[in-house]
């Protein structure tokens, strides 16, 4: 069978093979019916667009760098589905690395993505971002350093509001693990007073303390099947988000601000216990 070529879609859409090929890179000046005519006669004459030749001529890969401090940790799956849930809509891909909290790593994966000419980088790590000369498009997850385009950031402000307003006015209790995930809520413990409330961060109480109610925060995955009161870090709503920014910085359109701010609900309770 002959392969079909962008001249056969132009032909079946009765347009000429430059706005096909606007079209299929969705520019905005070619209107939203014909794009969508276009795409509609590519995918039924089986038309696959040409990712090599069309990267040389706009400049552009079409490949996002994902930077993460450890593959294993349980949250990746959710925040890499939030990723490619954007990317796929953008006919994009991702290119995965992982990077410790050592400078070396840092810089080597940050160097290799470089080498592999991506469009921009998302970074997920506790190591330092290495931002440099090259300018490329960038967005961190969370208060990392480094000097990226864009931030998502947790919204402190609004995560407290809703530990406070389970707590009640009693005192809090902060026990955080090695890796926590809501660092910031240490700041509301209750110094030398009898806890109330035992915030458990990035760490499994044991059951015991689970009879004694509290509130676990990490991963959803793993907290769901608790069956207790619990804070999830929205891993996948950071992954969205992280993406929809960095590919507007990337196409230099749409909204990009400095940061972006994700709140998290407590699930297991009652919507009338957090006053609202």
């Amino acid at each position: 069978m002959a392969k079909v070529t962008m001249a056969d879609v132009a032909r079946e859409t009765q347009v000429n093979k430059a706005t096909v090929s606007r079209a299929l890179k969705g520019d905005p000046r070619i209107s939203l019916a014909t794009r969508e005519k276009v795409w509609e006669a590519a995918k039924k004459l089986g038309y696959r667009v040409d990712t090599v030749a069309r990267g040389l001529s706009s400049q552009r890969t079409d490949v996002i760098g994902v930077v993460l401090r450890d593959l294993g940790e349980s949250w990746v799956g959710s925040f890499l589905s939030g990723v490619e849930r954007v990317l796929a809509r953008h006919r994009m891909e991702m290119l995965v690395k992982e990077a410790n909290d050592l400078d070396a790593s840092s810089r080597s994966a940050y160097q290799r993505l470089l080498d592999r000419k991506v469009d921009g980088v998302i970074w997920a790590s506790d190591a330092p971002f290495p931002s440099g000369e090259d300018g490329i498009p960038s967005v961190i997850v969370g208060n990392g350093e480094g000097d990226p385009s864009m931030r998502v950031l947790l919204d402190e402000e609004a995560i407290s509001r809703n530990v406070l307003s389970l707590a009640e006015g009693r005192p809090i209790s902060y026990r955080g693990g090695d890796r926590p995930f809501f660092p910031f809520l240490e700041g509301l413990s209750s110094i030398g007073k009898e806890a109330g409330l035992v915030l458990w961060d990035g760490t499994l109480p044991s059951l015991g303390d689970l009879a004694e109610g509290g509130l676990v925060c990490g991963d959803r995955s793993i907290l769901a099947s608790l069956m207790v009161p619990h804070l999830p870090w929205p891993a996948f709503d950071m992954g969205h988000l992280s993406a929809r920014g960095l590919i507007n910085v990337v196409r230099e359109k749409g909204v990009r601000p400095k940061e972006i701010k994700v709140s998290s609900g407590i699930v297991g309770v009652e919507r009338s216990d957090l006053g609202y």
